[in-house]
């Protein structure tokens, strides 16, 4: 099974669609529509998103406390292998911007 497949909302019932819209944005899969086109961290620990097709970040998505806490409750119920962690980490580094 890949990442894509292992993070499939499909496969996670209680998965709310934004958060759905979040892991599809970082694994560039279309899961949800509107899909998240960026995600951002702002120094003070907002997420904000834009949705695709969009100007600029309109989604207020809540505090990155939360968003890191969800994140890592889904990777560990999914069965992520170390490799598959580290692609997961790789990703969401690349897709997410950080102002932090």
């Amino acid at each position: 099974m890949t990442l894509v497949e292992k993070l499939h909302p499909q496969r996670f019932t209680a998965m709310s669609g934004k958060m759905a819209a979040i892991v599809g944005c970082v694994l560039d899969e279309k899961w949800t529509n509107p899909q998240l086109a960026e995600i951002h961290i702002t120094s003070d620990g907002f997420v904000l998103a834009r949705e695709s097709g969009d100007i600029g970040c309109n989604a207020f998505i809540g505090g990155v406390e939360d968003l890191e806490r969800n994140v890592a409750n889904l990777l560990n119920v999914a069965g992520l292998t170390d490799d598959e962690r580290s692609e997961w980490s790789r990703l969401y580094r690349a897709r997410i911007m950080d102002w932090r």
